[in-house]
């Protein structure tokens, strides 16, 4: 992704459009005067003449009707081509629109399906044909074409004993198919034949690509063979000397700054690599690896981490990227595989189940500078996943204020809030905290994140801090996840980082690209394509027919903020609302977070004086009455809190959700938690909560009457409770209990006589009635 500047695989692209026969690029610019149905053209024709206001207008308008790369092949003249180019170096308005179309600019390539048998004669006749121009075609043929996927092939050739072979397959995969077959080659310098080695180093020096530097850096330190040793030497000099920052870089740290640059998305690096593809490994041979589109990126960001860890396993810097990396896969994975049937996705998703547990089993301080460096880039999924596996490997460290986890408390993304909220009740519940920077501001967060149900995901794309904090604070509110990018081309890789957006919103003002541009990039990838996107303008552009107009196709929505302070009108939110194209998610979705926080309370040191447990109660009573789903077990580890919190303003509450109709896992917590508060505050039950107890004892599911006993015997059970429980629950006696007065009433006796019968019939007022 393009992230300013004009980056070299523009240039070569340009190079390579101008390099067709000019009849495919060259037009008359009569014609093209003459022809004012076509807003590209014109737009090109004013640009030419310096009239950038309107050929701007024009170009805009042009973008927004998505131009194919033959239209805008056709429409650039070299004068045309001269004028686009220096529109988008000059950095004014409008040079995003300049970038957009040169990116869309791709040369034209025959339709054709990939087929392995003219491939591999492909491969033979550029290698073996004694004719110069059969072999010139052969070569161009597969770089058009098959590009990477003829590297092995040609190898093949490379360890082979015909000296004008070896030569003609080093000149097609250096020469012909270049920077494709970077990786590939990447990979060969792995081979056992010192001859291969030799040749692919000198490949990768010619080709230039900065991808190649910590595997010839690596290549250069270590081979065993010393021409292979000084071919690689001599690449990496070559290429190091175009990439002054390589210079004295040892491979660890090589493959390190490489693994960033995939995992940043960044646009050097990229290339074609967000389609679906292979990667290739070494393994007595140079294989394919088929991997799902969704992971390709990451797993190769995977890769270059865990050979900087195998060149030097203390590069903390890589142990902690690799971490934000697995975890970022698992989240991807997670998403895609739900109701998918391709097998591959499924597979991948399988093999990724354990990556919290791995990431670990890196340990504390992994995991910290892990979380660290997420916060400090805004890796909102890898920061929340990293919280989720910190407990794991927690040994009783404090929290100052600039501890990361303390920053995650009150990062912007709210998914990172409340993971870090959770994290911290379990780290409590291993061993007591004994310092924390702000305690009430982290009870405040546990009370909201303990009840706030989580329906939407948002993401909000500006470059500009102040219109982008507000929009993320209008979208907390809401109670929506909020993410944020800085950046056109930022925003593109979290969204295809972040699985499972339910809305995107875009800054019509961003620096890096056009959004117009960053539109197209999103509805042309299936994994983007169906979330929604809303345009935030300025009031004026807003109220502008002709500037709404250019997003006619392709947005749900259109609104504006004001400038200067404040939060965003209502407009802002109702226009948010009103653009969620999908159904709500589903219930496990929504509320497995405050479950799984829930869960945390119920198991976490209430004994700690830091924290302010009881202020909590009000928002888990609620929760007994709330409408809630039966799963996740949002309401039972309500009150499993409760009874954590032990607190007697809870009390009542339990007590009336005990005696109420709910299913009978939830009563006997119910239960449970009422003893543990009798025995946290000892003291008699009220006659209400004791009869309520009471009946409880004669239920019908085992577990509600355990904990109706055992609430009861926590309590300071009076002489006539205890007689009452006894005779209630006499063996052989049968029927259900009531609520009614202790023993029996006027009439009946002490032992319920005569008329009464064994189990106190009807109109004797006994506790069994």
């Amino acid at each position: 992704m393009a992230t300013g500047g004009f980056p070299l695989a523009r240039v070569l692209l340009l190079l390579a459009i101008f390099a067709l026969p000019a009849t495919w690029i060259t037009l008359d610019t009569s014609a093209l005067a003459q022809d004012d149905g076509s807003l590209l053209k014109d737009g090109l024709l004013k640009l030419r003449a310096g009239n950038y206001k309107e050929g701007i207008a024009l170009l805009r308008q042009a973008l927004a009707a998505n131009p194919s790369s033959e239209e805008i092949i056709s429409a650039l003249t070299r004068n045309e081509y001269d004028a686009l180019l220096s529109l988008m170096a000059s950095g004014e308005e409008g040079s995003n629109v300049a970038k957009a179309l040169l990116d869309r600019a791709q040369p034209i390539l025959p339709e054709h399906a990939f087929n392995a048998d003219e491939m591999n004669r492909l491969i033979e006749t550029a290698v073996t044909a004694e004719e110069y121009a059969d072999r010139f075609e052969a070569a161009m043929s597969l770089s058009r074409v098959y590009g990477e996927f003829a590297a092995p092939g040609l190898i093949a050739y490379l360890g082979g004993s015909n000296t004008d072979h070896r030569v003609n397959a080093h000149i097609t995969l250096m020469n012909r198919i270049g920077r494709d077959a970077v990786l590939p080659l990447n990979e060969a310098l792995q081979s056992g034949n010192a001859s291969v080695r030799r040749m692919v180093a000198s490949e990768l020096g010619v080709i230039g690509d900065e991808r190649s530097l910590a595997a010839l850096a690596e290549a250069a330190a270590g081979d065993s063979d010393g021409d292979a040793r000084a071919k690689a030497q001599e690449a990496f000099g070559k290429i190091s000397a175009r990439h002054s920052w390589a210079s004295g870089m040892s491979a660890s740290d090589l493959y390190l700054r490489l693994a960033d640059l995939y995992y940043s998305g960044n646009y050097r690096v990229m290339g074609n690599a967000d389609k679906p593809l292979v990667r290739w490994v070494w393994n007595d041979g140079l294989a394919k690896e088929p991997t799902p589109r969704h992971l390709y990126v990451l797993k190769l960001a995977e890769e270059a981490a865990y050979d900087a860890l195998r060149c030097n396993a203390e590069n903390r810097g890589a142990a902690s990227l690799l971490a934000r990396i697995l975890l970022s896969e698992k989240h991807a994975s997670d998403v895609m595989a739900a109701g998918s049937e391709d097998e591959l996705t499924k597979q991948f998703a399988a093999g990724l189940a354990n990556a919290q547990g791995t990431v670990a089993g890196m340990g504390w301080e992994t995991l910290t500078s892990a979380l660290a460096d997420a916060l400090d880039h805004h890796d909102h999924i890898a920061a929340a996943g990293i919280l989720d596996a910190m407990p794991w490997a927690y040994g009783g460290a404090d929290f100052s204020s600039d501890h990361p986890v303390s920053r995650a408390v009150v990062d912007s993304a709210g998914n990172v809030r409340h993971a870090a909220a959770e994290a911290i009740l379990r780290f409590n519940g291993m061993r007591r905290i004994a310092s924390f920077p702000d305690p009430d501001g982290f009870l405040k967060l546990l009370a909201t994140a303990a009840g706030e149900v989580i329906p939407r995901r948002v993401l909000v794309v500006d470059g500009d801090d102040v219109r982008r904090n507000k929009m993320l604070t209008e979208v907390s509110k809401a109670t929506y996840v909020g993410f944020d990018a800085r950046s056109g081309s930022d925003g593109i890789v979290r969204a295809l980082r972040y699985l499972g957006l339910d809305l995107i919103v875009l800054s019509s003002s961003l620096k890096d690209m056009d959004v117009l541009d960053v539109i197209a990039k999103l509805k042309s990838d299936d994994r983007t394509k169906d979330v929604p996107v809303v345009v935030v303008g300025t009031a004026a552009q807003a109220a502008d027919d002709q500037w709404r107009g250019l997003f006619a196709e392709g947005v749900a929505g259109i609104t504006s903020i004001p400038e200067g302070p404040g939060l965003p009108s209502e407009e802002f939110l109702t226009t948010v609302r009103g653009a969620f194209g999908g159904e709500e998610p589903g219930e496990i979705a929504r509320y497995a977070r405050s479950a799984s926080i829930l869960d945390a309370l119920a198991g976490t040191d209430t004994g700690n004086s830091l924290f302010n447990w009881n202020g909590l109660t009000p928002t888990l009573t609620a929760l007994l009455t709330a409408e809630l789903p039966a799963t996740p077990p949002v309401r039972l580890n309500a009150v499993r809190a409760l009874g954590n919190l032990s607190d007697t303003a809870s009390r009542d509450a339990l007590v009336a959700f005990f005696g109420s109709g709910a299913p009978a896992e939830q009563r006997a917590a119910a239960g449970m938690a009422i003893a543990a508060i009798c025995r946290a505050n000892p003291g008699t039950l009220s006659d209400g909560t004791f009869q309520a107890l009471l009946k409880g004892t004669r239920d019908g599911d085992g577990s509600v009457r355990a904990s109706a006993f055992a609430a009861i015997g926590s309590s300071s059970v009076t002489a006539a409770q205890a007689y009452d429980v006894a005779k209630a629950n006499r063996p052989g006696a049968s029927g259900d209990v009531t609520a009614g007065g202790a023993g029996c009433g006027d009439g009946c006796g002490d032992g319920c006589g005569d008329g009464c019968g064994d189990g106190c019939g009807d109109g004797c007022g006994c506790a069994c009635e």
